[in-house]
């Protein structure tokens, strides 16, 4: 009986952090704020790869995905589909940097080259949506969603 009530309360906890993680972004400035830890994510994701430390890269690129995934919605309800099509790119091609991460030995310039084609996926939708404010910092083109 122990063990039932300890696996009930371990699927629980695990449904309900699923939940929490998934947050779903419907504003300009929910945008904003997860595009935000993208840049901090990649930035640490390079330098642990420099340092064949594969496991911290994946987790930093889980941060990337995580922002990504987040952000669908915003792009659904502005129904961008250039946007949405980008996005879900992005997210397939994180999912395969991080399969070659996983790979035992972990093929370096395989992984590099992935993440240039991932960062090209993310300058599409910057070209489109992105600009640059003052203290240059990136922010959502004003008039491109309309409203």
């Amino acid at each position: 009986m122990r063990v039932k009530s300890y696996v009930a309360v371990l699927l629980v906890a695990g449904f309900g952090s699923l939940l929490f993680a998934q947050q779903k972004v419907t504003t300009p400035e929910e945008l904003d704020k997860t595009m935000k830890k993208v840049q901090p994510a990649m930035q640490a994701a390079q330098k642990a790869l420099k340092s064949e430390s594969y496991a911290d890269a994946r987790a930093q690129l889980a941060i990337v995905k995580q922002a990504m995934e987040d952000s669908h919605e915003f792009w659904v309800i502005h129904k961008k589909d250039d946007a949405i099509k980008t996005n879900e790119e992005t997210v397939a091609k994180l999912d395969a940097v991080d399969k070659l991460l996983s790979a035992t030995p972990v093929d370096t310039a395989g992984v590099q080259a992935a993440l240039k084609e991932m960062g090209g996926s993310c300058n599409t939708c910057h070209k489109a949506y992105r600009v640059r404010d003052a203290e240059n910092n990136y922010i959502l083109k004003p008039g491109s969603i309309g409203g």
